[in-house]
């Protein structure tokens, strides 16, 4: 019996331990939906700020040839 006893036992740690592990995956798992949610904020943020220095440059590059024409001429 005092095998069996042994046996329950480990078995009672190495549950505990997978209860332990599926807690910080769960964690994990919480971890990267933020994150992801972040990545894409960020990715929106990134392809909005770049299309509008696009225009903004391309305004600006109108606008100097726009001045030299004028001085040209």
């Amino acid at each position: 019996m005092a095998d069996n006893d042994e046996v329950m036992f480990m078995l009672g740690q190495i549950k505990g331990q997978l209860e332990g592990m599926n807690k910080r995956l769960d964690k994990v798992d919480t971890m990267d939906s933020r994150l992801r949610k972040v990545e894409q904020r960020a990715a929106i943020n990134g392809a909005v700020t770049g299309g509008l220095m696009g225009v903004g440059v391309s305004v600006i590059a109108h606008a100097i040839r726009e001045a030299l024409k004028v001085q040209g001429t």
